[in-house]
């Protein structure tokens, strides 16, 4: 898991998430602060290797599982993408991370913008 976090022009957060395999539940963005919320703006998924449902959730349980499902599981074949916008953003539980979970253990890549209130 590769993730960078490029600077926003104004406020927020941007982070590209290159995953060889994120079959086990991997981390995102971490969990903020007590009484804090991960606001998403943006979210794109680009599913670049082979066939798996994706799962985009907040937090994790174990063992390597998203605590609770945001979006999907979406069933995605090789080389395809999908995007949403929130405009007035999509907020997470208080104090908790941005996860994602698969199907299978090939190539995927997460991008978000957002912002923690």
């Amino acid at each position: 898991m590769t993730i960078t976090n490029p600077t926003p022009g104004k406020f927020g957060f941007i982070a590209n998430a290159v995953f060889a395999d994120a079959s086990g539940c991997e981390e995102i963005k971490a969990a903020p602060a007590a009484g804090l919320s991960i606001i998403i703006d943006h979210f794109t998924i680009n599913n670049g290797a082979g066939a798996q449902s994706i799962t985009i959730g907040e937090g994790e349980t174990g063992p390597g599982s998203v605590e609770t499902a945001l979006i999907g599981p979406i069933a995605m074949a090789a080389n395809t993408s999908l995007q949403w916008d929130f405009p007035y953003g999509m907020v997470l539980s208080a104090a908790k991370s941005l996860t994602v979970d698969s199907s299978s253990n090939t190539a995927l890549c997460i991008f978000v913008q957002g912002r923690v209130q």
